[in-house]
């Protein structure tokens, strides 16, 4: 089953292509933070405007279930993983240089996520998109 999460926004600005949408934050968007705050309970996100819409436009958008788990995975899995590498194969050394090497595996994997991060965008299957004009 393919689930998505799905929200209705109001287009706020149009730039070019993109869109600015507000919109209420739902209960299950929690504290993913992926959208702007906007003001009380509101958030802001910008979108690719593939429907033509126009500011006052009321649209749907939807990010699929898949995309928020990939996501996830992404940044905290890997440095997790990379923690607890760390952690194993430091502590072969002493306790000490375990918890060092741990720290620092963690954070390598930060920033190799964040730099990779251009490339993970410019394929767009994290975005969110607009579904229709309502």
């Amino acid at each position: 089953m393919d689930e998505s999460l799905s929200a209705v926004g109001t287009v706020h600005e149009i730039k070019g292509d993109q869109a600015t949408i507000v919109f209420k934050r739902s209960k299950a968007c929690g504290d993913c933070h992926a959208c702007a705050s906007f003001g009380d309970g509101n958030s802001v996100i910008e979108l690719e405007n593939t429907l033509g819409a126009k500011v006052g436009d009321r649209v749907r958008i939807e990010l699929h279930s898949g995309a928020v788990f990939k996501a996830s995975l992404v940044l905290y899995g890997i440095p997790l993983i990379a923690l607890l590498l760390g952690v194993v194969l430091g502590s072969r050394i002493s306790d000490l240089a375990g918890a060092l090497i741990g720290i620092g595996a963690a954070a390598a994997a930060l920033i190799a996520i964040r730099l990779f991060e251009p490339r993970i965008r410019r394929k767009h299957s994290f975005d969110p998109r607009m579904l229709e004009i309502l």
